[in-house]
């Protein structure tokens, strides 16, 4: 492996722990409803709208949570001064966390779980592709032209650090999956294995 695939394999890792993490707040933060629903925030989504958007509406949370991330994505740029390569990696980076951070938000939420992770559970999810929302395969697309048209040489480090993310996203699904069969296991071996007390 050259030495810029290796650094887009790192940079992949990377965005997933930023995905996982970011899961894992909003997990705390709306618990088992989803897209922000029992939030003390505003919400805007006319039919119309919201068969544009696969169902979701524009509510505050979502759009003061997806100012700051942009923001953070551009951070570097300030820090180390603008290239069009530079950018091309934080804008494609921030359209492919989105799916990937969704994902992990499904996987990990107690009231969720890959199993409850289909069309007629989700109402924000209208129009599905094999079983995955189709939002998730316009993510990968926008981030790769996102890639392709600020700064084409970095392509290639763009299909590396995207597939290390989404193998990253698929083993960590695959370990939410046992620990969630693991924990309901042992919440009921316990009373299986529990003696018998006997009065004398």
């Amino acid at each position: 492996m050259s030495a810029e695939a290796a650094q887009a394999a790192r940079e992949g890792l990377a965005l997933f722990v930023l995905c996982w993490l970011l899961a894992r707040t909003e997990i705390e933060i709306e618990g088992a409803r989803g897209w922000a629903v029992t939030l003390p925030t505003w919400r805007w989504g006319p039919e119309w709208f919201l068969n544009l958007t696969n169902g979701k509406e524009i509510t505050g949370y979502h759009v003061w949570l997806t100012l700051l991330l942009i923001a953070f994505f551009h951070l570097p740029l300030v820090f180390v001064g603008f290239s069009r390569e530079l950018w091309a990696k934080g804008v494609s980076s921030y359209l492919i966390l989105t799916s990937a951070w969704d994902l992990q938000w499904f996987a990990w939420n107690p009231a969720w779980g890959i199993a409850r992770f289909r069309r007629e559970h989700v109402p924000w999810f209208r129009r599905t592709l094999l079983d995955f929302p189709v939002d998730y395969y316009l993510a990968v697309a926008a981030s790769g032209a996102a890639a392709a048209l600020i700064w084409r040489p970095a392509l290639g480090a763009w299909a590396v650090r995207t597939a290390t993310l989404l193998a990253a996203s698929l083993v960590s699904v695959l370990a939410a999956g046992i620990l969630r069969g693991a924990g309901a296991q042992r919440a009921v071996e316990p009373q299986a294995a529990a003696p018998k007390r006997v009065s004398r």
